[in-house]
């Protein structure tokens, strides 16, 4: 499926950026994926900062969580593709593709943190993430303690 023109005039893409993927929305819209994002319309939602993306052959969505940042909740983006082509398939091998190592470390009981080193496409550097699970308070002592130990025992074993 190629990108229409116009489509690719009102979506936020850089002048020579690759299309991995397109797909059309049910709205009449199109959506991209490229090397380094997944290209809405009116927004880029790049692949490192996609916690979770799940396809639906029932309703034909693609689900998209972005991890929250410190002063935002999780944002979800749901796409009801009209023609999803290789989309979602394109969506769940970049954001995998983007992880180099994750770990789960209890705080309290089963919550906890998860410390994730990911590649961001073009950087040397890998960029690493720690999600606190709902019902924890990140600025509790436990939790910075938790993050921290688990951050520094992960980029040794990497030697990062």
């Amino acid at each position: 499926m190629t990108l229409p023109a116009d489509a690719r005039e009102a979506l936020p893409l850089d002048k020579r950026e690759r299309l991995l993927a397109v797909a059309r929305l049910a709205d009449g819209s199109w959506v991209a994926a490229t090397p380094r994002a997944l290209v809405l319309p009116g927004r880029r939602v790049d692949w490192s900062t996609v916690a979770h993306a799940e396809w639906s052959d029932e309703r034909s969505e693609l689900r998209v969580d972005q991890l929250r940042t410190v002063d935002s909740a999780p944002e979800t983006h749901r796409l009801v593709l009209d023609e999803p082509g290789r989309l979602p398939e394109v969506v769940r091998d970049r954001v995998t593709s983007s992880i180099v190592a994750s770990r789960h470390s209890p705080v309290e009981g089963k919550a906890g943190v998860r410390v994730v080193a990911r590649r961001v496409p073009g950087e040397d550097e890998l960029l690493w993430q720690v999600v606190v699970d709902r019902g924890l308070d990140p600025d509790d002592a436990r939790v910075q303690a938790v993050s921290d130990t688990a951050v520094s025992e992960l980029r040794r074993e990497l030697g990062a």
